[in-house]
């Protein structure tokens, strides 16, 4: 068996270095209700659906006392559908800007050319915002073969069904032959459940949340730091493997392709994610 398809997430992962775009956002549409979230509250749970994100956010103990001291009660669900959409159109206003391509982005692109590789996406965005997104990351190069929003299947990430989904448009199977690159806790998961290899990229997380230029201005421990405690979370959510920046993705290839002409299949873990 020889691998036929990979999977990219978008912000944090191709484009979006730090997926700085939805935390401005989540940090604003808060702080106009009286809340200051920290990037790391906000971090988190990116890569599920944004109104899903909202709720985990005020789930946080230390933001609903928050919550409960600016607006004198607990959050309910109309408070969840007023920051959602608040947000969602703070991201759709920027969206587009966002796109520029992390780097080693070309390279990683003709790598999988070179292997014969179909190019599939998910995304913890929306549909709309994809519409602005992905116009916008052609312009810049990218241009994946297919593309599904988190509001166009049942259920977004940790469910599986948008890597089903491309697995279908892309008519690739076995699952086994696909890996899936993201850089959340909820792209590990959904690749998990899809049961296809699931490829970690660090450097350019929302886990680590830094623009490129503000990564590379922190001292080394510091940066060392930050790398390994994101590296940590991500190993430990169950990813495959876990690389820095796509520049180490054609190691990965061939050691994942090594273990599947050796009968290998992505090892299966026992996390509770649904």
């Amino acid at each position: 068996m020889h691998l036929k398809a990979i999977i990219f997430d978008w912000a944090g992962t191709v484009v979006d270095f730090g997926s700085l775009c939805p935390m401005a956002a989540f940090q604003r549409t808060f702080q106009e209700h009286g809340i200051t979230v920290t990037s790391e509250e906000v971090h988190q749970f990116m890569g599920i659906h944004k109104r899903e994100h909202i709720q985990a956010v005020l789930s946080l103990p230390g933001v609903r006392i928050k919550w409960r001291t600016a607006q004198g009660r607990n959050p309910d669900a109309g408070d969840v559908d007023a920051l959602y959409r608040i947000a969602e159109r703070r991201i759709l206003e920027t969206v587009a800007e966002s796109a520029t391509p992390v780097p080693g982005l070309a390279e990683a692109l003709a790598l999988a050319t070179n292997h014969g590789l179909k190019i599939g996406s998910t995304t913890g965005y929306t549909s709309p915002l994809m519409e602005r997104l992905v116009p916008a990351a052609a312009q810049r190069g990218y241009t994946p073969e297919f593309w599904i929003a988190s509001d166009q299947v049942p259920d977004g990430r940790p469910w599986p069904w948008m890597i089903f989904r491309n697995l279908e448009h892309l008519k690739v199977c076995p699952p086994s032959a696909v890996i899936k690159v993201g850089d959340t806790v909820a792209d590990v998961a959904e690749a998990n459940h899809a049961g296809v290899w699931s490829v970690a990229v660090v450097e350019s997380s929302s886990l680590v949340g830094r623009s490129e230029a503000d990564l590379n201005a922190t001292p080394a421990k510091e940066r060392q730091r930050i790398v390994q405690r994101a590296t940590k979370k991500l190993a430990g959510a169950g990813a495959h493997f876990v690389i820095n920046n796509l520049s180490e993705l054609a190691a990965t290839l061939e050691v994942i392709e090594h273990r599947l002409e050796n009968g290998q299949l992505p090892p299966q873990l026992n996390h509770q994610w649904v």
